[in-house]
């Protein structure tokens, strides 16, 4: 594993940490962006929590290596931000938000993407 991986596992979970809190506290602006997208409170907050989740499930493999299962554990829990990201820029989409709205989005989830190719290579 490159110190690039290392690196882009220690971002992502404060970045998904500090993203999935706030929808979990549904404070206002979380509140603002499910409206907006359409998302119960309900619904947001268990984004929020997935997101959680994922954060701590990259930052627990960080120093694992090969085929160990805190390593697969922390590529399928990149690859499910990702997804996550990518279904995020979807929905900004479907509302016609600018690129603006959704570039967070766009970019944890290309950060996201980074950090499972580095650890593969």
């Amino acid at each position: 594993m490159s110190a690039v991986a290392s690196i882009l596992s220690i971002i992502l979970f404060l970045a998904f940490l500090t993203s999935g809190i706030q929808k979990v506290l549904f404070n206002p602006m979380a509140s603002q962006s499910a409206g907006h997208l359409g998302f119960s409170k309900s619904a947001f907050q268990r984004i929020g929590m997935l997101e959680i989740a994922g954060g701590v499930a990259v930052m627990a493999g960080l120093a694992a290596k090969g085929t160990s299962f805190w390593a697969i554990l922390n590529e399928v829990a990149a690859g499910g931000l990702t997804v996550t990201m990518i279904l995020a820029v979807y929905f900004h989409l479907r509302e016609h938000d600018g690129f603006k709205v959704y570039a967070a989005a766009a970019g944890l989830g290309l950060l996201a993407l980074l950090e499972v190719i580095f650890r593969l290579v």
